[in-house]
C-alpha cells in the first residue's frame, strides 16, 4: 500500500470515529474486525454479527438505540450475503450505511476485501501519520 492510501485509511477511522461520537454503531462480522478497526485507532462502538450467536433480533436490539448503523461487513460473496440479509430484514427508521465498505474497497484497489486485513496495515499508517 501507499502513503496515499496510508492518508485515506487515517481520515477513513477519523470519520469512522466521528460517526459514533454521533451516535453511528459500525456492524463488523467478527472480533478480528473490531480489533483491526481499534488498530488504526477506531475507539468507536462495533457489533461483531458473527460473535456470540447473533441473530437478526439480537442485531436489531443491539442496534436500535443508534441513529445509523455503518456496516463494514468483507467485500466477498459471505459479506455481500450477510449484508443483503441485513437490508432485508432490520426494519429500521435510521440509516443503514454502505458507502465506507464500497470506499474502502475502491480505495485499495480492490486489495483490501477483508477488514482484518486492516491490521497488517497499522504499523505502517500510524508510521505515516507522523510524518504528515
Amino acid at each position: 500500500m501507499n502513503i496515499e492510501f496510508n492518508r485515506f485509511l487515517l481520515d477513513f477511522i477519523d470519520i469512522l470515529n466521528f460517526e459514533c461520537e454521533n451516535g453511528a454503531v459500525v456492524l463488523v462480522e467478527g472480533k478480528k474486525d473490531t480489533q483491526a478497526l481499534s488498530s488504526l485507532g477506531f475507539v468507536g462502538k462495533t457489533i461483531e454479527y458473527c460473535n456470540n450467536n447473533n441473530n437478526m433480533s439480537k442485531i436489531e436490539r443491539k442496534t436500535k438505540s443508534y441513529n445509523k448503523l455503518i456496516v463494514l461487513f468483507d467485500y466477498d460473496a459471505e459479506g455481500r450475503r450477510l449484508t443483503s440479509k441485513i437490508l432485508m430484514t432490520l426494519d429500521r427508521t435510521s440509516i443503514i450505511e454502505l458507502k465506507y465498505r464500497r470506499n474502502l474497497s475502491f480505495a485499495s484497489n480492490g486489495g483490501i476485501r477483508r477488514i482484518e486485513e486492516l491490521s497488517k496495515l497499522s504499523p505502517y499508517v500510524l508510521l505515516t501519520e507522523n510524518f504528515i
